[in-house]
C-alpha cells in the first residue's frame, strides 16, 4: 500500500538495473522491509513487454518509529 512506503533506491550491485522501491510493514510483531523492482523485458515474440517483480524481504536493524513513511497520515 502507499502508506507502507518508505523510499525509492537505486540497486548498487547492479546499477543498470531500474531502482527500487521500499516499503516497510510489521509482520508478527517484527519489522520488514520488502523491496520491489520492475523490469521490462521486450520479447522476441510480437515485440511484446512483460514486466517481471523482483522482491526482497529483510528484518529492519532499526525501529521503524525512527523511519519516516512518507505518505502515511498518522
Amino acid at each position: 500500500m502507499v502508506k507502507d512506503y518508505i523510499e525509492t533506491v537505486k540497486d548498487l550491485r547492479y546499477p543498470k538495473r531500474s531502482d527500487m522501491r521500499v516499503f516497510g510493514k510489521v509482520y508478527n510483531k517484527e519489522d520488514v522491509y520488502i523491496k520491489i523492482r520492475v523490469e521490462l523485458l521486450k520479447t522476441t515474440l510480437g515485440g511484446t513487454e512483460d514486466f517481471i517483480f523482483v522482491m526482497s524481504f529483510h528484518y529492519s536493524t532499526e525501529d521503524f518509529d525512527k523511519v519516516i513513511f512518507p505518505y502515511n497520515k498518522k
